[in-house]
């Protein structure tokens, strides 16, 4: 028996193929971009090569994500929410409290033996999102993926004060004239979404243990900066992408 989560966000594509033992035997990650439906079916595709199976050797399909009713292969839908907790369970059992930093929001999730019990969402504003570091990436003209790396250099940190991801645009173009780093900015934004994120999951009273997902959570400094600015220790996965496939395909594996 197997099963296969989509989790189709506005961001990224992910897929999740698990077998009979609940066992993670292939994963897709793919940029959603303008194709939500070409983008799913990359990812369907390559987790059937990977595990050498074909789709009548699937027992069920299960999406979820901002397109999960747009699925042309899921035969039935979860939320995002419900897919999230259930995968965070699965890959940390006994996990309290979620948060994850996705490209276009922010969601911190409380939950009791895999199961939803209150749910934070900021899905208004870019600020605390992989959006907001974009659009810092663009100002410094520095690859987002080598912001991590770049914040280590920094010995002390720019903070940011604006609440909107446009006016911080701003905000960093002005620190730069003043002599700020690159990698004090960096930091300063690091700073700011973990605040931001963490005064919004406050209000679920969070405990630990903590998971930190999406894919902000690939950033070595920024988790650091989460762990410094809660004083918690917040538990990453090795991939903080895929929960949301995982967490479906394990429904469709008890459905």
């Amino acid at each position: 028996m197997f099963s296969i989560g989509l989790d189709i966000g506005s961001t990224t594509t992910k897929a999740a193929l698990l077998n009979n033992e609940k066992k993670i035997i292939s994963y897709a990650i793919v940029p959603t971009g303008a194709n939500m439906i070409e983008a799913e079916k990359q990812v369907f595709d390559t987790v059937l090569e990977k595990a050498n199976l074909e789709e009548y050797q699937i027992t069920n399909i299960v999406s979820s994500g901002y397109g999960r009713e747009r699925s042309k292969f899921a035969r039935s839908q979860i939320t995002e929410i419900k897919a999230m907790a259930i995968g965070a369970e699965y890959l940390f059992p006994g996990v309290k409290t979620l948060i994850d930093v996705g490209g276009q929001d922010a969601k911190a999730i409380k939950i009791k033996e895999g199961k939803v019990q209150d749910f934070k969402l900021n899905d208004k504003c870019a600020a605390g999102t992989g959006r907001f570091l974009e659009l810092i990436a663009q100002v410094l003209q520095i690859p987002i993926g080598e912001m991590s790396d770049v914040a280590k250099k920094a010995r002390n940190f720019s903070s940011l004060s604006k609440t909107c991801a446009v006016f911080a645009q701003t905000e960093v173009i002005n620190l730069l004239s003043q002599g700020s780093t690159a990698a004090e900015i960096i930091q300063g934004s690091y700073e700011f979404i973990a605040k931001r994120v963490l005064s919004m999951a406050t209000s679920l009273r969070i405990e630990q243990p903590i998971v930190l997902s999406g894919g902000v959570a690939k950033s070595e400094s920024l988790v650091k900066m989460f762990n410094k600015v809660s004083s918690l220790k917040v538990k990453v996965p090795d991939e903080p992408q895929l929960l949301g496939s995982i967490g479906s395909a394990i429904h469709g594996r008890n459905s």
